[in-house]
């Protein structure tokens, strides 16, 4: 009797386990471009970097304002002991007329710098299109994967009528309907696990744009690659290569700039009095200055900041050749994780051909009593399993394939 009731229980188990619903049809559409176009909007990093570039910005002006004159209204009053006050009032204006261009020098470096924080920008929102790019494919891989393992479900459960009806006749034994429940049970619990990753991949998505409601990814359509040599020669053109050549170019400026740190200053320097009592006899009402400053010996501090300037151009340009010898090498990985991906998907295809094919004799076969129960499980369980492999391959061959493209640091399209 306990066996009865036992096998009772077993048998309606896995109708009884909790089966989520899933659907995306209250999910809000969304493009891989409307995705990227709303975490750029959205990023706080590429907003710091956007703040860092207006402070280089606002340096650059600060050292152009060097060759302009400055001009100021001056007042004072002056009192000494024994003695009648002095007053006075007056506009000054002072000009640089040379100071070894060192502030003509400034200028360009300056310049490059901020060149170079653009340039490391635009790499950063080339990141971001792949950080997006590879939430979003996790995304519809994700709900890609809820869907074969729910139409796997319906298949077991339409493979368990069947043969409880055979049951019923006497053509089949129980245990193959247990064995088909306990499939069904272990399919229940793989769409939940499948359900709880898509939840996780929503919030990196949803995180990234900024938006907060669920969401259903378009399908990315893959185009075609181009050779090898030409993802090589945009890689040279990489943003962030050409920010550590402008980072290379100011540390030569400012090399250049040491080695002038003694070279003579010649300022101009003129004062307009408005109000002056007491006035000096014979009156006059302004004065001017022709300075020249001619540096003679600092105890050793111009060799020590030119030879600080000289190692700092150095290491700029090891730099250089560090970050081109690291997007070479990216690309030819990147490279060879595209090819493999590639032939990946297209020998899955094949498989899930040859998988489907299989399933469907295994049960025909069954019907005549050549195979056994466990033995069309088997191929349908490799059918679904040969599916959700594709479906992860073909995210992967077009995940492969945008990190090709950033690799070689191609314009995002």
């Amino acid at each position: 009797m306990k066996r009865i009731i036992f096998s009772a229980m077993l048998a309606l188990l896995p109708c009884a386990l909790p089966a989520q619903e899933f659907s995306t049809a209250t999910m809000r559409p969304i493009t891989l471009n409307e995705a990227y176009t709303l975490a750029l909007a959205k990023s706080e990093q590429l907003a710091l970097q956007a703040e860092g570039i207006k402070q280089l910005e606002a340096a650059e002006q600060l050292i152009n304002a060097a060759f302009r004159p400055s001009f100021d209204a001056n007042a004072s009053q002056y009192k000494q002991q024994n003695s009648a006050s002095a007053t006075k009032g007056y506009f000054s204006g002072s000009y640089a007329l040379f100071s070894g261009m060192r502030d003509y020098i400034s200028q360009k470096a300056a310049a490059a710098k901020t060149g170079a924080a653009k340039l490391d920008l635009g790499r950063a929102r080339q990141q971001l299109y792949l950080n997006v790019a590879q939430a979003y494919l996790n995304l519809h891989a994700s709900q890609r994967q809820i869907f074969i393992r729910r139409e796997q479900l319906e298949v077991t459960k339409k493979r368990i009528a069947e043969l409880q009806s055979r049951v019923d006749i006497g053509r089949s034994r129980k245990s193959e309907v247990v064995a088909a429940q306990t499939q069904l049970a272990q399919d229940k619990a793989s769409c939940l696990n499948a359900q709880a990753t898509e939840r996780l991949a929503q919030q990196a998505l949803l995180f990234l744009t900024g938006l907060d409601t669920d969401l259903v990814p378009d399908q990315v359509t893959p185009h075609p690659a181009a050779g090898l040599e030409d993802y090589l020669k945009a890689a040279l053109l990489r943003p962030d290569l050409a920010a550590r050549r402008k980072a290379l170019e100011a540390s030569g400026f400012l090399l250049d700039i040491q080695q002038r740190n003694l070279w003579p200053t010649v300022t101009v320097a003129a004062d307009y009095y408005v109000v002056r009592r007491p006035m000096p006899a014979p009156a006059n009402r302004w004065d001017g200055t022709l300075a020249v400053n001619i540096p003679l010996y600092n105890g050793g501090a111009a060799q020590a900041q030119r030879q600080s300037a000289y190692s700092a151009k150095r290491s700029a340009e090891l730099a250089v050749q560090l970050a081109q010898r690291q997007a070479l090498t990216e690309v030819r990985s990147a490279y060879e994780d595209y090819k493999y991906s590639s032939l990946q998907t297209a020998s899955l295809m094949e498989a899930r051909v040859l998988a489907e094919d299989n399933a469907r004799y295994q049960a025909e076969d069954y019907k005549l009593g050549l195979v056994t129960n466990l033995d069309v499980l088997s191929a349908l369980n490799t059918v679904q399993q040969v599916r959700l492999t594709l479906a992860l391959a073909r995210v992967q061959e077009n995940l492969s394939q945008l990190q090709l493209e950033i690799a070689a640091g191609l314009e995002i399209q």
